[in-house]
C-alpha cells in the first residue's frame, strides 16, 4: 500500500517536477544572461582596442582640411583633432582637460564641446564654459610637402 496522497500539495508529482525544472531553467538562463550582459561591457572597456596601437602616426594632407571643420585622427593611441581656420591650422589632444572625455568640435559654433560635463573650449583650446579650468593640450606638428605630420602631443604649435 502506498502512502501517497494525491490531494497533498507538498507531495512531489510529475507535473510539479516539470514545472520546477522549467522554473530552474528560466532562473538559471536569466542569471547567465545577466552575467553576460554585465561582464561584456566591463571586459570591452578594460581591453585596449586593436586600433589604438602605439605605432600609428597621424599624417593628413593639408588639402583634405576644410576651413572651419575638424579633422579627427589617431596618433600613438591618442585622439587628435586638427582644425583649420583661414590660413591657420591648429592641432589638439582630443581629451578634455577636466576628466579626459573626448571633446567634439562644433563647426557651427566654432568651439570644442565636452559631452561629459558640458565644458566648452574656444578655437584656441582655452576653456570658456563648464568645469574645465585648463586649456586643451596643443599638439606639435610640421607641414612637409603639403602633408601635416604630428610630431609631439605634449608641445604646442
Amino acid at each position: 500500500m502506498s502512502d501517497a496522497n494525491p490531494n497533498d500539495p507538498l507531495q512531489d508529482s510529475p507535473a510539479h517536477g516539470g514545472r520546477r525544472r522549467f522554473c530552474k531553467a528560466v532562473i538559471g538562463g536569466t542569471a547567465a544572461a545577466s552575467a553576460a550582459t554585465t561582464s561584456y561591457p566591463i571586459v570591452a572597456f578594460l581591453r585596449l582596442p586593436k586600433a589604438l596601437g602605439p605605432v600609428e602616426l597621424l599624417e593628413v594632407s593639408v588639402e583634405d582640411l576644410v576651413d572651419g571643420e575638424g579633422y579627427w585622427g589617431e596618433h600613438r593611441g591618442k585622439q587628435i583633432v586638427v582644425i583649420k581656420q583661414g590660413d591657420e591650422i591648429r592641432a589638439f589632444d582630443g581629451e578634455c582637460s577636466h576628466l579626459g572625455c573626448i571633446v567634439r568640435w562644433d563647426s557651427a559654433d566654432q568651439v570644442f564641446k565636452c559631452p561629459c560635463h558640458g565644458a566648452k573650449f574656444d578655437a584656441l583650446g582655452n576653456p570658456i564654459a563648464g568645469p574645465a579650468n585648463a586649456p586643451l593640450r596643443r599638439v606639435t606638428f610640421v607641414v612637409e610637402e603639403g602633408v601635416l605630420k604630428v610630431t609631439d602631443i605634449s608641445g604646442s604649435t
